[in-house]
């Protein structure tokens, strides 16, 4: 099946939407009930290792996924409204630019992850509206920037987060990041993060498919 048979009514496939919605609920409960006990909890002089390997290991299995034919035709049938619009909930990272406020994260940190995140959910909506008024948008440079903007924002969040704390030594004063290993806000990075880079990959996909259907 091709991304062009997909259906304008419904999010997925109903029974790939519920192994989803299953798999995903089971993660956050992993992630919710790891940091409860403290597991993404590291000194100040060490990398946040359990942080990282929370942000990197879903989409790298999704990745894998991706390489199988009957799952990828699954997620190329994900209604691509849906799956970009979903990008329009990381206006949750301005949360970092409020806990910075109070002094709880490094500024350098909450400007370059808040404010990336504030301007793909404000892009998010525009990308969904061209896409609705014509799918020929997935075949577009912009479509493909603005996913690749979503993906760097995220490097330039750990960058900067890793700098601030002094894993990367270039700043005299390191400051800590403690917060994002506290819940509720480990919820962004051990979790909202690598789902918003599989969704990234989903709609990468898609506009592959696209442009293979165009052929």
């Amino acid at each position: 099946m091709t991304l062009q048979a997909t259906s304008e009514a419904r999010i997925a496939p109903p029974r790939f939407a519920l192994v989803a919605l299953i798999v995903i609920s089971v993660w956050l409960i992993c992630i919710i009930i790891l940091g409860r006990s403290g597991t993404f909890h590291v000194e100040a002089n060490q990398p946040p290792l359990p942080t990282i390997l929370a942000m990197l290991s879903p989409p790298l299995l999704f990745l894998i996924a991706m390489r199988l034919p009957a799952f990828r035709a699954e997620v190329l049938l994900i209604n691509p409204i849906w799956l970009n619009g979903m990008q329009g909930l990381r206006i949750l990272g301005a949360g970092f630019l409020f806990v910075a406020s109070y002094g709880h994260l490094p500024q350098v940190f909450a400007f370059f992850a808040g404010w990336g995140d504030v301007l793909v959910a404000f892009l998010a909506p525009l990308v969904v509206a061209k896409i609705a008024s014509n799918r020929a948008f997935l075949a577009s440079r912009r479509f493909l920037m603005f996913h690749l903007l979503g993906l760097m924002d995220f490097v330039g969040a750990v960058v900067s987060g890793l700098i601030s704390r002094g894993t990367i030594p270039l700043v005299d004063t390191p400051q800590s990041t403690e917060a994002l290993a506290s819940f509720p806000l480990l919820i962004i990075p051990c979790f909202a993060v690598p789902l918003w880079i599989c969704l990234h990959i989903a709609a990468l996909a898609q506009r592959r498919a696209y442009l293979d259907d165009m052929k």
